[in-house]
C-alpha cells in the first residue's frame, strides 16, 4: 500500500504571502538546532546565512511538517557547502509523508525507560547510541536492541493510519522515526509566550519549543529571532545577480590563473567558479581571454538574476542549480547576460628587423638566428586535442571549424568522417563537449580547418604513411590543424 499522506492542520493568515514567512519561527528552530549540533558557536550570519538558504528551499505552499523536513536538509547541505561540497540538493523522498503529532504520542505510551531515551535523544535530538548508552549507563550491547524495538513500534503506529513501511531501508525508516519523534502540532505559544510558565510547560510535550527554550538558554538564538521580518521586506530574499564562469576540462592548467583573477568568486567545482557580476571581474576575464589563459573556447559564463545570493563564501539557495541550467545549452565560447569574450592577441611580432641597419655581420646573426627558432610550420587557426579511450577516439576543437578523421595504417587508409559545413559534426558529439569516433589499432588523424577540405580522401589516399598524410594535409592546407593519434 502506497503511504498516505496526511497534512496537519495549520492557522492560515492572508497576510502572509508564502509558506516562508508562515513557518519563520519553527525554519528558524530547525536550523538553528541542526548549526548548533556542528558548531560550538553560532553567531548570527551563520545562522542568517543557513536560515536564508532553507528559506529559498521551502516552496510557497509548504506545509509546516513540510517546512521543518526541508529545513533540516537545507541546514545540512549549507553546511556541507562551507567545506567546499556542493552537491545536489537531495530532497527527503518522503517529504510529502507528513507525520501527526499523535503517532509520536502512541510511541511515547508505549515504551520502557531505555526504548524512550532512544527515541528522544538519538531519533529527536541526534545524540549517538553509544552516547547514549553512557548516559544510561549501560552498555551499548542493550541500546541496539532498543533502537530495532523502537524501530518496529514506529512501523506499527503508522502502519494504523495505511503507511506502509514494508521494503524500506534502514536509513529511509530511521528518517521517518526521526520526523515521528520531531513531530509538532500548530498550535505553539509564541516567541514570548514561551517564558511562561504555560509555555514552558507546553515546551515539555513538544519538541520543537523544547528545542526552542534549549537554543535560548544556550545563547543560539533569541526570542526576536524567531519573529518574522517586517511585511516590507522579502521572505525569501529577492533574487540577487551572480556570475557564473565555467572552464572547458582540457584548460583546467588555467584555473589557477582564473582563481587569482576573480578573487571574489568561490569555486564550486573542478571547473567551475561563482561570483557577483562586476566591471573589474568582466576586465580580468578580458585580460585573461586576450593571453588566452584560458582563450575565449576555454570558457562560457551566465550571468542572471537567481534565487540566491553568495553569503560568506557559500553560494546559497537556488542559485548554483539556475545558473548551470543556463550555462548547460551554451557552446563553449558563448555567454549569456554578459559581453563577449575577445580572441587571443596574436603573438608580438619579432625584433630581428629593428636590427638590419646595424651591419652585414650582424644582420647576417640575427637572421640566422631568427630563421633557427621560426616554427616549421605555419600557425594553425583552431586547436585540436584528441585522445585514444580503449576501442574510441575522443577530440574536441572549435565550434566553428570544419573537421575531417582519417584511419591510416600499412595496408589501408580511410576517411572515417568528413564535415561538409561547421554543424555536422555535431552527429559525434559525445555528450560531454567533446567528439567520438570508433578506433582501431590504425593511427588517426584529425584535422580541424576553416574551411571544407574537399580533396581530403584523395589526400589520404596518396599518402604512403600517417606522418606523410598529415605533411600533405598541411602541405595543402597550411592553416589547417592536424593532429595524430597512434
Amino acid at each position: 500500500m502506497e503511504p498516505k499522506l496526511r497534512v496537519l492542520p495549520t492557522v492560515t493568515n492572508p497576510a502572509l504571502e508564502n509558506a516562508a514567512r508562515r513557518h519563520w519561527s519553527a525554519i528558524t528552530v530547525a536550523v538553528a538546532w541542526e548549526l548548533a549540533r556542528c558548531h560550538a558557536k553560532v553567531r548570527a550570519p551563520l545562522l542568517e546565512a543557513a536560515r536564508d538558504h532553507a528559506l529559498w528551499r521551502v516552496g510557497a505552499e509548504a506545509g509546516l511538517a513540510e517546512a521543518e523536513t526541508v529545513a533540516v536538509t537545507a541546514a545540512r547541505d549549507y553546511l556541507d557547502r562551507r567545506q567546499g561540497k556542493y552537491a545536489s540538493f537531495a530532497e527527503d523522498i518522503d517529504a510529502g509523508l507528513l507525520p501527526d503529532p499523535r503517532w509520536r504520542e502512541a510511541v511515547l505510551g508505549s515504551v520502557t525507560p531505555m526504548h524512550e531515551a532512544v527515541f528522544r535523544l538519538h531519533y529527536g535530538d541526534g545524540v549517538p547510541l553509544e552516547a547514549v548508552a553512557r548516559k544510561l549507563q549501560v552498555d551499548p550491547s542493550w541500546v541496539r536492541p532498543a533502537r530495532e524495538a523502537v524501530r518496529e513500534l514506529v512501523r506499527a503506529v503508522v502502519a494504523e493510519d495505511g503507511v506502509a513501511t514494508d521494503g524500506w531501508t534502514s536509513e529511509r525508516l530511521d528518517r521517518l522515526v526521526s520526523r515521528v519523534a520531531l513531530a509538532a502540532g500548530d498550535r505553539c505559544p509564541g516567541p514570548g509566550g514561551l517564558a511562561t510558565d504555560l509555555g514552558r510547560a507546553h515546551a515539555e510535550e513538544c519538541p520543537r519549543c523544547g528545542r526552542a527554550l534549549r537554543l535560548f538558554r544556550e545563547g543560539v538564538v533569541a526570542p526576536a529571532d524567531l519573529f518574522a521580518p517586517p511585511n516590507e521586506a522579502p521572505v525569501p530574499p529577492r533574487p540577487e545577480s551572480m556570475l557564473l564562469v565555467e572552464l572547458h576540462p582540457d584548460h583546467r592548467r588555467h584555473a589557477k590563473a582564473l582563481d587569482t583573477a576573480l578573487p571574489a568568486f568561490v569555486r564550486v567545482d573542478p571547473d567551475t567558479l561563482v561570483g557577483p557580476p562586476s566591471d573589474a571581474a568582466h576586465a580580468a576575464l578580458v585580460e585573461l581571454a586576450l593571453e588566452g589563459r584560458p582563450p575565449r573556447l576555454g570558457l562560457r559564463l551566465v550571468a542572471a538574476s537567481v534565487p540566491g545570493a553568495l553569503r560568506d563564501r557559500v553560494v546559497i539557495g537556488h542559485a548554483l542549480e539556475r545558473l548551470r541550467e543556463g550555462a548547460r545549452t551554451l557552446p563553449w565560447g558563448e555567454v549569456r547576460g554578459v559581453e563577449r569574450l575577445p580572441e587571443p592577441l596574436p603573438p608580438p611580432p619579432s625584433a630581428a628587423r629593428w636590427w638590419a641597419t646595424a651591419g652585414l655581420f650582424l644582420t647576417l646573426a640575427v637572421g640566422a638566428a631568427v630563421l633557427a627558432t621560426r616554427p616549421t610550420e605555419p600557425e594553425a587557426l583552431y586547436e585540436v586535442a584528441a585522445v585514444r579511450e580503449g576501442a574510441a577516439l575522443f577530440f574536441d576543437t572549435s565550434d566553428e571549424a570544419f573537421v575531417d578523421v582519417a584511419a591510416i595504417g600499412p595496408s589501408h587508409a580511410e576517411l572515417l568522417f568528413h564535415s561538409a559545413t561547421r554543424a555536422e559534426k555535431a552527429a559525434i558529439a559525445a555528450g560531454d563537449g567533446r567528439f567520438r569516433l570508433p578506433a582501431d589499432g590504425r593511427a588517426m588523424l584529425v584535422v580541424a580547418a576553416d574551411e571544407e577540405l574537399t580533396d581530403m580522401a584523395a589526400i589520404v589516399a596518396a599518402a604512403s604513411s600517417a606522418d606523410d598524410a598529415r605533411r600533405r594535409v598541411r602541405d595543402r592546407y597550411p592553416t589547417a590543424a592536424a593532429v595524430l593519434v597512434r
